[in-house]
Formats: structure tokens, C-alpha cells, sequence
């Protein structure tokens, strides 16, 4: 496979659903003056959602410029900004009032939205579902400190400004005051480590004790 043929092939697979002209054009441009395969990974690892996004913006602005402007050359008789010569002749036209003539500009703009639109409204639902796996981690983790068992979390809505340490602390008291019986926390290596250290030292000390009642 050649390099651009790497970098296409992992940007289809970082990229599944994208358009593969969009992935194509980038894949090519990246693929310039590159020789070494080693790089390929390197090259699409470091290509963003936002990348593949503002090509396909690029893109999008430049067939919506071309478009507008041929159209407009076309009702004007126009070629390359002149007078066609002996255009082929069409019926008179009423001219149209200041207001009514075309923007160009909103022509540009209102595709460039139309083809955009489909990439944000998905890097949109990708941060929403990001943002919500974050937020039910940081959730697990606080209530594992405080002991709440997994049950307790379930059709729980907790708001998003919520301090977690003081929620789950109010928690654990009305579970107590209910009689639940909380499990012990598993000791932490560190925890387990300073216990044997102090058992070897209880029996060293007594072992010392004893030695020195017998030679008294």
C-alpha cells in the first residue's frame, strides 16, 4: 500500500460514517513529501474530528463560491466577470428592485451551513455522550469511597453542580439511620504493609521482653 493509502485507511477507521471524499482530500494532502511508513500512524493520529470538520467546511465554502458565481455569469450573459459576445438571446426580464438582487455572500454562507451541519450536529452528540461517561465515572468513584453499593445509583439523578463528597456523605448517614450495615473497605496495600510492620515489631518487643525476664 502506498502512504496516502495508509493514511486513507486510518482515517476510515478513526472516522467511521465521514464521507470518503472528505478523508480522501485530507489523506492526500497529508500524504505529500511523506517517504517513511513509520510516520503513517503518527499523521493520523494527530488529525482531529475538528480537522476533518473544517476541510469539509473548506470544501463546502468552495463549491458553494463556484456554484453562486456561475449562476450568477449565467443570468447575466457573463464569462470570467465580461460580456458574453452574441449570447444566445433569452426574453426580456424584469429588472429586479435594489432589495431583490442577489447576495452572493448569503448564497456562500447558507451552503457552507447546510454542509456543515450534519459534522457538528455529531461532534456535538460525541462531547454530550463524552461529557456524560465522565460525569457517571466521577459519580462510581465518589460513591465507592463512601461505600455505597452500585444499587443505590441505579434511576438516581444527581445535579450537575452537585457537590459529590457531601451528597454521597448525606447518603451513607440516611442509609445508616436505616440500619444498613455497610461493608468493611478493603485495606490498601500501603494499609496492610504498616499492620504486618506493626505485628513484626509487637513480636520482636515481646520476644525482647521475655529474653530479658529469663536472664534476671
Amino acid at each position: 500500500m502506498t502512504i496516502f493509502e495508509q493514511i486513507l485507511a486510518g482515517l476510515q477507521q478513526k472516522f467511521p460514517g465521514v464521507d470518503t471524499a472528505t478523508l480522501t482530500r485530507i489523506a492526500t494532502k497529508k500524504a505529500e513529501g511523506v517517504t517513511d511508513e513509520t510516520k503513517v500512524n503518527f499523521i493520523v493520529e494527530g488529525i482531529s474530528f475538528s480537522d476533518v470538520l473544517n476541510n469539509y467546511g473548506d470544501f463546502r465554502a468552495g463549491q458553494a463560491q463556484i456554484s453562486a458565481v456561475t449562476n450568477y455569469e449565467k443570468k447575466h450573459g457573463l464569462k470570467d466577470g465580461k460580456p458574453i459576445e452574441n449570447p444566445k438571446p433569452e426574453p426580456p426580464k424584469p429588472e429586479p428592485k435594489p432589495d431583490e438582487k442577489p447576495d452572493i455572500a448569503k448564497m456562500i454562507e447558507d451552503g457552507i451551513a447546510a454542509g456543515i451541519k450534519p459534522f457538528s450536529d455529531k461532534l456535538a452528540q460525541y462531547e454530550a455522550r463524552e461529557a456524560q461517561a465522565q460525569r457517571a465515572a466521577q459519580i462510581a468513584s465518589v460513591a465507592k469511597k463512601y461505600g455505597i453499593p452500585d444499587f443505590m445509583l441505579k434511576d438516581r439523578t444527581i445535579p450537575e453542580n452537585t457537590d459529590l463528597d457531601i451528597y454521597f456523605k448525606d447518603v451513607k448517614q440516611e442509609m445508616t439511620n436505616a440500619g444498613f450495615q455497610f461493608n468493611k473497605a478493603p485495606e490498601t496495600s500501603e494499609q496492610r504493609i504498616a499492620k504486618e510492620n506493626s505485628d513484626i515489631a509487637a513480636m520482636i518487643s515481646k520476644g525482647t521482653e521475655e529474653i530479658n525476664k529469663q536472664n534476671q
